[in-house]
């Protein structure tokens, strides 16, 4: 779901920019309240994890493949300040060191898969931050790891056909149409994995999940 150079206009790509650098510095200056010593190694954990499983590609139909987001799964174990600098420096180095992703197309890039997909997670996280998540979280987990996906994927074309990126012969709708369709089925494993991971990872280090305000921080959905 890496848009590359050349695709969006000069004022969509800016206008894009502006809007993730903005959301960047609000978790900045966020982070500064929630960050501590048990914070920090997860979050150096999971930027790695991610960084690695969205390098594994899976089918999803005859010539077409996906991987992992991550961005929701983020959201959900780290609050949305936290998940969207983590997702911010991963999406960084891609298109820095390895091209995974315009160098103009940067600040888009972050909006779909780290602003928006971090802010769903953060909002599901406080099922997860209950003593015994039941069978809801897992359920919401599922559909919200399905939104956020598609959700990203419908970013995308529309960041397209407001460049005129998209070829004449494909209309707007069916765009949208088939990327959702295809994006939904990458949503599912997104879901699924995302709670499995969350669930081990409350089972071993519950503690640098809950953050340095403890129980009291999950009533914040997104923070």
């Amino acid at each position: 779901m890496h848009i590359a150079s050349g695709f969006l206009s000069p004022p969509v790509w800016a206008g894009a920019a502006v809007v993730s650098a903005g959301a960047l510095a609000a978790s900045l200056a966020l982070a500064r309240r929630h960050l501590d010593d048990r914070r920090v190694p997860l979050m150096g954990v999971m930027g790695a994890f991610i960084f690695a499983a969205q390098m594994v590609n899976f089918p999803v139909l005859p010539g077409t493949s996906g991987h992992l987001g991550g961005g929701f799964l983020l959201g959900i174990l780290l609050g949305a300040p936290l998940g969207i600098i983590v997702m911010a420096s991963v999406l960084a180095v891609q298109s820095l060191l390895f091209q995974d992703g315009g160098i103009e197309a940067l600040g888009a890039n972050i909006f779909i898969m780290g602003v928006l997909p971090c802010l769903l997670g953060a909002a599901v996280r406080g099922l997860w931050l209950r003593p015994k998540p039941g069978a809801a979280a897992y359920a919401v987990t599922l559909i919200a790891g399905i939104l956020a996906i598609v959700a990203g994927a419908t970013g995308v074309i529309l960041l397209l056909w407001l460049s005129d990126s998209l070829p004449r012969s494909i209309s707007l709708v069916h765009a949208l149409g088939l990327m959702g369709g295809i994006h939904a089925g990458i949503g599912v494993v997104e879901g699924v994995v995302s709670a499995a991971v969350v669930k081990f990872v409350l089972s071993t280090r519950r503690d640098a999940v809950l953050g340095p305000l403890g129980p009291d921080y999950a009533k914040g959905a997104t923070q």
